[in-house]
């Protein structure tokens, strides 16, 4: 009976193991190009506080900044993909 299960979800288990892999790359990727853009906004935001005394402005961009680092949305895209790979793993545990 536990062979017929295995058997069923073995196609499910390949697409999820086949997503999650192509998911961990993307994100690596995506956090990689995001930390640069985030430093130049961070760079923007600190210019535009400085440079042109508009504080809330700065703030903001200064916002974007954080949401587009390694720690804002990416963290979460990450901790999502864990997700879908620990209920793969689980899957193959069957």
């Amino acid at each position: 009976m536990r062979f017929l299960i295995k058997l069923f979800l073995f196609p499910l288990t390949l697409a999820l193991t086949i997503l999650v892999a192509a998911c961990r790359l993307l994100c690596q990727l995506s956090t990689m190009v995001l930390g640069i853009v985030a430093f130049v906004c961070f760079a923007i935001a600190l210019g535009t506080m400085v440079l042109l005394q508009d504080f809330p402005e700065g703030l903001r961009l200064m916002g974007l900044a954080w949401l587009i680092s390694p720690f804002g949305l990416p963290l979460i895209a990450a901790f999502l993909v864990e997700l879908l790979g620990v209920f793969n793993d689980s899957l193959k545990a069957i």
